[in-house]
């Protein structure tokens, strides 16, 4: 076989479709210039995989074309109701037309055929021509053309993920048991409700393939029509007609009149690549990994002389500070500070300055009003140990997070294509990166900054962010002090915990396996899962991806009841996960200052929330004991005390604000407990009559809702029948009719626009809305209707931090903010300024912003983060 020729035939339109339903709902991918590339990228993946298995020496990719085929003349409703192709497939689809052009798989579409017809008189044709041939594809209808020289590398979906069968006449017989030629009897008795071709009502593939493999062909089943009883035999009786024109529709045209086919047969595929054009798209789609594995140099931008621009190059490099100074006027000033030996480069459009000590780059930044530029100046700041400056700086990853055009937080090339379009330089250099001049190299990031910044802020302007975006400017600095800063650990307090909880996991482990009757591995899905469905007969539920009934959380939930064992191992492993993760693996990130300095992610989540990371804060449990005692470890300075301040029930009030709900923010301007209040709608009692369970399950409805909770979830959240749920949920809705309006227009917006705003325009794209999955289409509406609350919640924290500071600069306390999480703010702050940094905190919190209800902020004071909780 390595001496034949090998033929491989794209089916293209099938495979776009399964790369792209495939990544939808997992990630919204798109190029810098905000083209949707999630399709593409999957595609690419594709048919470098199965060209890097088959080795093909020829490769065509068939198409379809716009507009009706001979086989809508054929039969009228021919693909009738097949909904349009998404918006955002369709703007993929040229461009992948051209990428297999630049690649050398030529693309090919004929009109009034589909690209089956070409793949059926392409693989005839290679065939006479003594071709090997691979059809690849994810559509069954082409298993209709392998033959003893045609294969079809059919992929397919399971449980576990993509794969592919190669499918031969031998897989055939035994997948379906009958050969290929009969593939399209068995279409035309089933049909294909794809394309909307009919087939015989009632009779699905189960029973048109027995009656295949027992008859060979339609037309003999017919005739023996009589040995067919009862409703079958009605069924095929009444659809004869419609079985005839479906089998005539599923045939495979093979003789399609192809112009140039013969030149498309010879075209040697390592020799067809168009290098430099696909270079140029696959940077443009940010696929720079595949520039690596194709062997391809990154494009060069040239003249129109034909000459290879390097930008900054025109830029002259000045002697001394003063001739520096002198020289920059009130330009913008692009900065990198010193990294890894190599200087610090401050950079007009026409000059610039290498310094090579960090601080004293600062100390001249601040001699100077011009507006500075760079890239993730925290990160610079940490690496280089400084404190942060009081001068605002502009930060192009910060602006391009805003405006969603970043790639990953640690990729500027990413961020200046999606702002500079085609005005972006590339290094021009042709030599491997660790030869380049790593000054020049720095030189030209900042040159791109200079310019990016520019188009960032006409987009800014365009999208009403530039508020903001200062607000987010700001906070660079601010994240920066208190990551500097950090918060002191009480180290002996910690061991002895993490002693404690080794104590109670022993004690736990032994109760386990006195339940079970034997020791065994809890941390064992596997052994767990036979304890539990196997030697204790536990009701089974869902299956995990090895095929073994899933242990996993929800399902332990699940059995809560069922066995005493179930409370023991849900509380083993709370308290296993508690002294892993926040007790030992505290104890790495402690500083030897004794404090833990987190690093806090500006620049990541898609809500705008904050998120830290080593050690991760945010996620220690708020409402358990457990979780309370580790808070108590974190505890302030000799002298100081932390304060502490935490927004009441900011979402409630947001979407009150939001949805402009009159009942829902009477309760809040009147100041009324608005979980008693909405209790009393939902059971029909006054006020003072309500029990503190009735309260309870109105404030978990209450917050279900800016969720988008579905009745079944709340009957799962309440332990509840799910048409309880239902009347709850119908009864809040009566209650605060403009929450549920609102909501409902969130979710309209999603579909329509593909996003939705916070009260400050900051975006959450929604992908899950494209997907074919309907629970990952339920939880894209779900999170439709809950970014806007949640990203404003987000949005306000960070308004008030930095309101925060301001009033503390301005009054002089000894104060600092060293922690955010969620919607607590928390200071360390001298005794003697306590009372004060309390009321400033509280009165920064409240007021943020302006709302249509009153803000409140609940402020505490103690000596430990648990204390304040």
């Amino acid at each position: 076989m390595s001496d034949q020729e090998i033929l491989m035939l794209i089916d293209v339109h099938s495979l776009l479709n399964r790369a792209f339903y495939g990544i939808a709902g997992r990630s919204r991918l798109t190029a810098p210039d905000g083209l949707p590339t999630g399709a593409l990228y999957a595609f690419l993946n594709m048919l470098t995989k199965y060209r890097e298995s088959y080795h093909p020496t020829h490769i065509v990719s068939a198409m379809d074309m716009p507009g009706g085929t001979f086989r809508h003349r054929q039969y009228e409703d021919y693909k009738k109701g097949r909904s349009p192709m998404p918006d955002d497939l369709a703007r993929q689809v040229p461009i992948a037309r051209d990428m297999l052009k630049f690649l050398g798989y030529n693309p090919l579409g004929v009109a009034d055929y589909e690209a089956d017809d070409l793949l059926g008189t392409l693989a005839r044709r290679g065939e006479e021509k003594g071709m090997r041939v691979f059809i690849l594809s994810g559509d069954r209808d082409i298993l209709q053309l392998i033959t003893g020289q045609t294969s079809v590398i059919l992929l397919t979906t399971n449980g576990d993920g993509s794969e592919s069968v190669l499918f031969t006449p031998e897989q055939m017989m035994e997948t379906y048991g009958l050969p290929p030629s009969q593939w399209v009897e068995v279409k035309g008795l089933m049909g294909d409700s794809s394309d909307n071709i009919p087939g015989v009502r009632g009779v699905g593939q189960k029973t048109a393939l027995k009656l295949i493999q027992d008859y060979g062909s339609i037309e003999e089943v017919y005739s023996h029509l009589d040995d067919q009883k009862g409703a079958l035999q009605k069924k095929l009786r009444d659809g004869k007609e419609m079985a005839a024109i479906s089998r005539e529709l599923s045939v495979i045209c093979r003789e399609v009149p192809i112009r140039q086919l013969e030149t498309l047969l010879s075209s040697d595929v390592s020799a067809a690549m168009d290098r430099e054009a696909l270079a140029g798209l696959l940077e443009r789609l940010n696929f720079r990994s595949f520039l690596e594995r194709f062997d391809l140099k990154p494009s060069q931008i040239k003249d129109e002389s034909g000459s290879v621009i390097q930008c900054a190059d025109g830029v002259s490099v000045c002697a001394s500070e003063t001739e520096w100074i002198q020289s920059v006027n009130n330009d913008a000033v692009a900065f990198l500070l010193p990294d890894e030996g190599a200087p610090g480069i401050l950079l007009t459009r026409g000059r610039s300055f290498e310094v090579t000590d960090g601080e004293s780059m600062l100390r001249l930044m601040d001699a100077r009003e011009n507006v500075f530029i760079t890239w993730d100046f925290k990160r610079q700041l940490r690496a280089n140990g400084l404190n942060a400056p009081r001068r605002v700086v502009f930060d192009v990853m910060i602006a391009a997070y805003l405006l969603n055009e970043l790639g990953r937080s640690d990729d500027p090339e990413f961020a200046l294509r999606a702002s500079l379009g085609e005005n972006y330089q590339p290094f021009a250099d042709d030599c491997p990166p660790l030869l380049r001049d790593q000054k020049r190299e720095r030189k030209r990031l900042c040159y791109l900054l200079l310019l990016a910044r520019e188009k960032q802020i006409e987009k800014l302007n365009e999208r009403e962010l530039m508020p903001l975006t200062q607000v987010e400017m700001e906070l660079v600095s601010l994240l920066a002090e208190m990551e500097q800063t950090g918060i002191l650990v009480d180290r002996a307090a910690l061991d002895n915990e993490s002693v404690l909880m080794l104590e109670e996991l022993k004690a736990l482990e032994q109760a386990i396996y006195r339940e079970a009757g034997h020791s065994f591995n809890i941390n064992s899905p596997q052994q767990l899962g036979h304890v539990l469905y196997e030697e204790m007969d536990l009701p089974t539920g869902r299956k995990s991806s090895s095929g073994q009934f899933s242990t996993a959380a929800d399902e332990l939930e699940r059995l809560r009841g069922y066995h005493p064992v179930i409370e023991s191992i849900i509380e083993y492993r709370e308290i296993s996960k508690l002294r892993g993760t926040f007790l030992e693996g505290l104890k790495k990130e402690i500083a030897r200052d004794g404090r833990v300095h987190t690093t806090f992610n500006q620049a990541v989540t898609t809500t705008g929330r904050l998120s830290s990371s080593n050690p991760n804060l945010q996620n220690i449990p708020v409402r358990t004991a457990r979780g309370k005692r580790i808070r108590e470890l974190f505890t302030a300075s000799p002298g100081n005390v932390l304060v502490g301040a935490d927004y009441s029930q900011i979402e409630l009030r947001l979407l009150a604000h939001l949805s402009g709900d009159h009942n829902l923010s009477a309760a809040f301007r009147e100041g009324r407990d608005v979980h008693l209040v909405t209790a009393s709608r939902l059971f029909g009692k006054a006020e003072p009559d309500i029990s503190s369970r009735e309260r309870s399950i109105a404030k978990t409805v209450n917050f279900s809702i800016t969720y988008g909770i579905s009745d079944f979830g709340l009957s799962r959240d309440l332990n509840i029948s799910i048409p309880a749920a239902g009347r709850l949920i119908e009864r809040y809705h009566n209650q605060y009719p403009l929450v549920e309006s609102w909501l409902r227009r969130q979710g309209e917006t999603a579909k329509e626009q593909g996003y939705v705003e916070t009260l400050f325009h900051r975006r959450r794209y929604l992908p899950e809305l494209q997907s074919q999955n309907r629970n990952i289409v339920n939880f894209g509406m779900r999170a439709a209707m809950n970014a806007p609350v949640q990203g404003t919640a987000a949005d306000l924290i960070k308004i008030a931090m930095v309101g925060a500071r301001r009033l503390i600069r301005d009054s002089g306390l000894d104060a600092k903010i060293i922690l955010q999480v969620h919607d607590e703010l928390i200071l360390e702050v001298s005794e003697k300024d306590a009372a004060g940094a309390e009321s400033l905190l509280r009165n920064a919190m409240e007021h943020a912003i302006q709302l249509d209800i009153p803000l409140i902020a609940e402020a505490k004071q103690g000596l430990t983060w648990g204390d304040i909780t």
